[in-house]
């Protein structure tokens, strides 16, 4: 089914060069000259001289060839962007939980439109049915991933649409539904508040239910009357199952 979102607009171009975090005060304060240099792998690194405790600066520029765009629009990035892969698995998808540094790179560049139209379109892959038999998604449930496809229309011939294609575990190595999408999406619907300072987002009906199947899914009572933390099988891991069922010590320990 394709889920298409109007109404959105970029002004200018797109663009996401550099993004410097944390640069130390001392090194800003003290730095007399900067000068790159271009390893074997084309990554930039500027060497601040002059200053103390100096460290590289690496700006990634490869970030734009990762972008995943969805009618013209950017909604993410690639998990891996490697044109010699023949095999990508699925890391020719755009993750969620991987999406969170760059979102953050594009808020810290003013940039939020991208994020947003992001976590709206995300919100539209969002389980909201329950469950009925085992190969459903319940209710609630954000997509690990997804893959924008391009299809041909029905009746159109040469005419063809973007279709977004979520991965609710399906495509997963280990075939292991998501478990911490959701969280990572409300995560980055935070920060985006706080960056912005735009929290119309948030007060949005349809986000404000999204938020609510999120919470109730992970929140759910369970018939469980043991004191300690009961643990599923593959809710602990990112890729596969590992056997761990019941009360392991080790997650326990944490």
């Amino acid at each position: 089914m394709s889920r298409i979102l109007s109404g959105f607009r970029l002004n200018g171009e797109t663009r996401l060069d550099s993004v410097v975090v944390n640069v130390a005060s001392d090194v800003r304060n003290h730095s007399t000259s900067i000068e790159p240099q271009v390893n074997e792998k084309s990554f930039e690194k500027f060497y601040i001289q002059g200053g103390l405790n100096v460290k590289p600066l690496i700006i990634e520029r490869r970030i734009r060839e990762a972008v995943v765009n969805y009618c013209g629009f950017p909604v993410g990035n690639v998990a891996a962007n490697d044109p010699a892969d023949k095999q990508p698995l699925n890391y020719d998808q755009a993750f969620i939980r991987d999406f969170v540094p760059s979102a953050l790179a594009f808020l810290l560049k003013g940039e939020g439109e991208v994020v947003k139209i992001c976590l709206l379109h995300t919100l539209q892959l969002q389980s909201w049915e329950k469950t009925v038999d085992c190969y459903s998604p319940g209710e609630g449930l954000m997509p690990a991933s997804f893959k924008v496809r391009t299809v041909p229309l029905d009746g159109r011939n040469g005419e063809f649409e973007d279709v977004l294609d979520p991965d609710f575990g399906e495509s997963a190595i280990g075939r292991v539904a998501p478990v911490d999408s959701g969280l990572w999406w409300i995560i980055l619907l935070r920060a985006y508040g706080r960056i912005t300072g735009d929290y119309t987002l948030q007060d949005r009906v349809d986000v404000q239910t999204g938020i609510s199947l999120i919470l109730n899914l992970c929140l759910s009572d369970g018939f469980d009357m043991f004191p300690t933390l009961l643990v599923t099988d593959g809710s602990c891991m990112i890729d596969r199952r590992m056997g761990i069922h019941g009360h392991p010590l080790e997650i326990q320990l944490r």
